[in-house]
């Protein structure tokens, strides 16, 4: 009988990474309807990207606990556990963000060090002439509109995630995750490329910090961070690996083909935070960020998604038909597919809200659908024991 052996996908999805703390949950209860064979849950591959590249790391460090604990202290205290923004209303208690920008606001960022420049004699010569009067607010808006310029060529984010980066500081340790391999996924803004990497591979526990910090900062939302130092190279200003990657189930399979033991059956557990579906909206009157986020986080990434998915169901099903039918299928000369038991974990439609946006009842809510869909995955697994 072959090694059973055990790889978790974990997609991106912002604060609907509630949703996979929830079917972990319920995973770790009913581990044995999965492995009736095995001892307690665990995987030997992890990879995640986004909310799933922190959701993963604790996974990978044995801190499911601690991970529920920092989910319920989202739950109770909202986004500011995670992030603060002058322009995003992190006090509401609503489904979706609201964007805010009041006169002081937009001079606190935009003009900081503005100020008009008046003399006495001045202020005298605009009572009396219109001509002087028109070239002083002709001078004071070209003044502004500098000011503006500078600042805007300069703008990165709408958010700081500062609560986040402490809270990684005091949990995140890559020396504590030692009978697994976890691979953090990020894309780095000067050249592209996405990069899946390991935790040993990180120079240092701060790196491996910058590393999941990285895969958790949404574009637009959070600053890129500056610089990441692996054993292979350093990687200069670095993003959420969600916007080229958002199901790493590339990640893993790689990682299965690079295993020394051959003679092993894996399972794949595939917990995806979106359903490959764009709610239909109206953005008539949105906002630049509402209209980038949408752009970017909402129907780039799900059309990733929907793609990176299908296509592995898909040649997975092609693969499981042909060893049925005593064919071996091969993607090159020397390596020949492998056909993999899948547990897929997603939520159904308008269910999560978006993920911005965090709150004790819409947390909750999206832990409890975790349940669910994990209860109803690991049922349809355990009654044909066949690839889902």
């Amino acid at each position: 009988m072959k090694k059973r052996k055990f790889a978790l996908v974990l997609s991106g999805g912002g604060f609907k990474g509630a949703f996979q703390v929830g079917a972990l949950n319920y995973l770790k209860d009913k581990w044995k309807q999965i492995a009736p064979n095995s001892g307690a849950m665990h995987f030997d591959i992890i990879a995640g990207v986004s909310v799933g590249a922190l959701n993963g790391a604790m996974m990978a460090m044995n801190k499911q606990k601690e991970l529920n604990e920092l989910w319920e202290q989202v739950a109770q205290n909202g986004v500011e556990e995670i992030y603060t923004s002058p322009f995003i209303d992190t006090k509401a208690q609503e489904d979706e963000p609201k964007f805010h920008f009041n006169a002081e606001v937009l001079k606190e960022h935009f003009l900081p060090d503005f100020t008009v420049n008046a003399k006495l004699w001045d202020g005298i010569k605009m009572l009396f002439s219109k001509k002087a009067r028109q070239k002083f607010i002709k001078k004071t808006m070209e003044d502004a509109a500098n000011s503006i310029g500078s600042r805007i060529a300069n703008f990165q984010n709408v958010a700081d995630n500062t609560p986040l980066y402490k809270k990684l500081q005091r949990i995140m340790d890559k020396n504590a995750i030692t009978d697994c391999q976890y691979l953090c996924g990020f894309v780095s803004l000067d050249d592209g490329n996405y990069s899946s990497i390991p935790s040993t591979q990180f120079l240092e526990n701060e790196d491996f910090i910058n590393g999941v910090l990285a895969s958790t900062a949404m574009p637009i939302v959070w600053k890129p961070v500056p610089d990441i130092r692996t054993a292979n190279k350093r990687i200069r200003n670095s993003v959420d690996g969600g916007i080229r990657n958002n199901s790493p189930l590339g990640d893993v399979i790689q990682a299965i083909q690079d295993d020394p033991e051959k003679d092993v059956e894996y399972t794949v557990v595939i917990i995806n935070c979106g359903t490959g579906s764009v709610k239909n909206k109206d953005f008539s009157r949105s906002n630049i960020f509402q209209i980038a986020l949408r752009s970017l986080e909402e129907i780039t990434m799900s059309e990733i998604f929907d793609n990176d998915i299908r296509h592995f169901l898909r040649i997975n099903e092609i693969v499981c038909q042909a060893k049925a039918a005593g064919v071996e299928l091969y993607k090159d000369q020397n390596c020949p597919l492998q056909e993999f038991k899948t547990i897929l974990i997603q939520p159904a439609e308008d269910i999560l809200g978006d993920m911005l946006c965090a709150n004790e009842a819409l947390i909750h809510r999206r832990m409890k659908h975790g349940q669910q869909k994990a209860q109803a995955a690991i049922q349809a697994f355990a009654g044909n024991g066949m690839p889902v």
